[in-house]
């Protein structure tokens, strides 16, 4: 069941990209003008086991705004988990290694994520008394560090005009204020570690 979910969400992104890259030469048309900037696809670093995202980019690529669909099956967790994560990413750095390589060494961000479900209230129920919990559970915000190769990969075969690696670390609010109250707290398990794939239109 994990991997048949694994395999529509693939299946989704490359649909996705199809739909959303096959026009790119037809940037007079208005539909274009507001088709995402990119895709991406994600493992781990915090906001799910697997995310497929879009976004856009801003101020000559510098600022990135993506959304996020996650997935945690019931495998790691007691029961599926769904949840949405909007992330802002600032790239500070930009190398130029070559006509088909670019190294995006300190790229800076901030996110949100809101995960679904009975248990993850983002209002305090009332069987709880006012004040009991300072910290939502059904939602939390972060910041994150990583870093990104871009390359001219599939754009010779495809519409998208390059791809992307990244890596990222990052820790929560929440996380971050467990640390500072309970120093035995091990500081590796507040960091949560990613990667995924970007393809650009």
């Amino acid at each position: 069941m994990i991997y048949k979910r694994f395999l529509h969400i693939i299946l989704f992104v490359f649909l996705f990209t199809e739909l959303s890259f096959a026009n790119t030469t037809h940037k007079d048309t208005s539909l274009m003008r507001f088709a995402p900037d990119y895709i991406k696809l994600q493992f781990a670093g915090g906001i799910g086991f697997i995310s497929p995202g879009v976004g856009y980019s801003f101020f000559n690529s510098k600022l990135d705004i993506s959304l996020f669909y996650s997935y945690i099956p019931y495998k790691f967790t007691v029961d599926d988990l769904h949840s949405i994560s909007l992330q802002l990413t600032g790239k500070l750095l930009k190398y130029k290694l070559n006509d088909n390589i670019q190294i995006l060494p300190l790229n800076i961000g901030f996110f949100t994520h809101h995960t679904f479900g009975s248990e993850y209230w983002v209002r305090l129920p009332d069987n709880y008394p006012k004040g009991y919990y300072w910290w939502y559970p059904g939602i939390n915000a972060g910041v994150f560090l990583g870093g990104e190769i871009k390359t001219k990969l599939l754009s010779s075969k495809t519409p998208a005009s390059g791809t992307a690696f990244y890596v990222r670390m990052g820790t929560r609010g929440l996380y971050v204020t467990s640390k500072a109250g309970n120093s035995s707290v091990p500081f590796r398990d507040i960091l949560e570690f990613g990667f995924g794939i970007a393809i650009y239109r």
